[in-house]
């Protein structure tokens, strides 16, 4: 810990990718009460937004993790590169500015057929309709009633233009609207033209092998070809090392969460 420490108070820049293992979103498909709970649900085109609903009372839990994280990067030139679908990262007090979600998440909405790349805000009388009746659901299932369902007067939201369903803007959409993240990405991009010749300290936390394109595969060639850079990858299974950045990749076998408290600990 007193190593990457000293790496990160040494480091001109600080660059961090945050992986599915940090994601709440991960943790809720593996949940099998959850996806029992799914098995219900007659309206599948609700499903979505039950995931949102629960996903905002589950992010709550990684509060400290993102906190955490903020502190050690507190008087840092850092930028984050997040797959984490959550929208947990934008709570912490880090800048916005210096974040980027090439997943997307479930902050906006998009037309399912993509007829364009307009994105929309989520209809609030509809998300507070369905967590009104989740609510009563479960106060009917406590008390052995039968389930009140949903009202015949819940509709899906459509698309104003071309009146197909509206999704939210993430990978899970069929025709992901991109757009959506793209321009955070070209000032990631830019940011990246300045680590050149620099020191750069990598934190990579819980990227394991979904999307290996965004983060792990390009900040293994940011250390291989930048020689003042080192990379400290922490998974609690994928946290091997390629033979091509010995010595300045540092594979760590710990859960980002237990890694974070320690490594604040430490600081």
């Amino acid at each position: 810990m007193r190593q990457i420490i000293d790496k990160i108070n040494e480091a001109d820049l600080v660059l961090v990718g945050l992986g599915e293992e940090v994601d709440t979103f991960t943790g809720l498909k593996r949940d099998p009460e959850y996806l029992k709970y799914l098995e219900s649900i007659k309206n599948l085109w609700i499903i979505p937004y039950i995931e949102k609903i629960e996903i905002e009372k589950r992010v709550e839990e990684k509060k400290e993790f993102y906190r955490l994280l903020a502190n050690c990067l507190t008087g840092k030139n850092y930028f984050i590169v997040s797959v984490c679908q959550d929208g947990g990262i934008k709570k912490a007090g880090l800048k916005e500015d210096r974040i980027v979600e090439p997943c997307g998440g479930y902050k906006k909405m998009q037309c399912s057929e993509r007829c364009s790349t307009e994105l929309y805000d989520v209809p609030a009388e509809l998300l507070e309709s369905i967590k009104f009746f989740l609510k009563e659901n479960d106060a009917a299932k406590k008390g052995s009633q039968e389930s009140v369902g949903f009202l015949d007067t819940i509709s899906e939201p459509v698309c104003p233009h071309c009146g197909k369903p509206l999704v939210f803007n993430n990978v899970s959409a069929l025709h992901y609207v991109e757009e959506g993240y793209l321009p955070q990405w070209s000032v990631y991009k830019k940011w990246l033209q300045g680590t050149v010749n620099k020191k750069v300290c990598l934190l990579e936390m819980g990227v394991g092998m979904k999307y290996p394109t965004v983060i792990r595969w390009p900040f293994e060639k940011i250390v291989f070809y930048n020689q003042k850079a080192e990379l400290f990858r922490v998974h609690s299974r994928l946290y091997q090392i390629t033979e091509e950045i010995q010595g300045k990749g540092h594979g760590i076998c710990q859960k980002p969460e237990e890694f974070m408290k320690e490594l604040s600990n430490a600081f």
